[in-house]
């Protein structure tokens, strides 16, 4: 069986110079869509970290937003008892196939 919990995505978002003064609102927004900010570049306007892979698309169409680098997607399975685990299944817990 597999277990998939999110599609997320390791990413680079790069602000247009005439909008560097919004990098602290822009922060904001990007940590309520979820993302998991890793790092931010206050002097390129940069901020760096991970996100939920269908939100990218919208990301990407933000006025001050000049592109989105996408370093890596991968599927997340988190542990149980972790408010992202949508399955409710181990990752180590055995399969109901028949072999």
């Amino acid at each position: 069986m597999e277990h998939q919990d999110a599609e997320v995505s390791d990413i680079t978002v790069v602000l247009k110079a005439e909008c560097a003064e919004k990098l602290d609102e822009t922060v904001t927004a990007l940590k309520g869509l979820g993302m998991e900010v890793e790092e931010v570049d206050d002097g390129n306007g940069v901020v760096e970290g991970t996100i939920d892979a269908g939100k990218l698309a919208a990301i990407k169409k933000w006025p001050c937003v000049e592109y989105v680098r996408v370093e890596f997607t991968y599927i997340a399975d988190y542990p149980l008892g972790d408010a992202r685990d949508k399955d409710g299944v181990e990752a180590d817990a055995p399969d109901d196939r028949e072999e």
